[in-house]
């Protein structure tokens, strides 16, 4: 699981279209263009496009006109496929006139998924450890699974015992999207971490009820 409560600032790119649900509700979908910085200095960045959903009607289609600034705030989520990483976000508020006038995306990140191989602990100038890790969400597209990867540090933290090569990890922080060589990287300036326990589906015994 890997979704952030996000603020995405961008400019509309092209026109906005009306959508109906499978529960038949409609709702505005349109697309922002948003660039995101390079993850090194003097590199250059990269434009992406964000999918953008929120229930309106066909009214509100013409407040979107291609090439306004806006911001949005919502639940952003990810759908990976292959190499590409598709953006989208289910709108909660929209600011037309927003004070900011430069791309961004943040938010705090909430995810659950599966540590990598390697965890790096480090110390700073000042004698101040932090660690750094890599884990990965799992989604199944079809009959194939996709993984996303994202990228975390930990400052003013040692490594936790239960943090060995695919644990199961719940983390949150503050989210972070740069380009480095072309490709989209997904980090975070993790505040905490624990265990991710599983819950297995309730099988209920011969006679017992489920408690739901």
């Amino acid at each position: 699981m890997l979704k952030v409560n996000s603020k995405v600032n961008g400019v509309v790119a092209g026109a906005a279209s009306l959508r109906t649900s499978k529960d038949g509700k409609s709702y505005v979908s349109f697309n922002l263009r948003v660039n995101v910085p390079g993850s090194r200095n003097n590199m250059p960045g990269q434009e992406i496009l964000v999918s953008v959903s929120k229930e309106g009607t066909q009214n509100d289609t013409q407040s979107f006109s291609a090439g306004k600034r806006i911001e949005v705030e919502g639940i952003l989520t990810f759908r990976k496929n292959g190499d590409n990483l598709y953006f989208n976000v289910r709108a909660i508020n929209i600011d037309f006139n927003p004070e900011e006038t430069k791309d961004m995306i943040e938010g705090t990140l909430e995810f659950k998924g599966t540590l990598g191989n390697k965890v790096e602990e480090k110390t700073d100038k000042k004698g101040n450890q932090f660690i750094i890790f890599s884990a990965f969400s799992t989604d199944k597209v079809g009959e194939e699974f996709q993984f996303t990867w994202v990228r975390f540090i930990r400052f003013n933290a040692q490594r936790e015992v239960f943090m060995l090569p695919k644990s199961k990890i719940q983390a949150t922080g503050q989210f972070e999207v740069s380009s480095y060589n072309g490709r989209i990287s997904l980090d975070c300036r993790c505040d905490s971490v624990g265990l991710w326990e599983k819950k297995l589906p309730f099988v209920p015994a011969d006679g017992e009820e489920a408690p739901y």
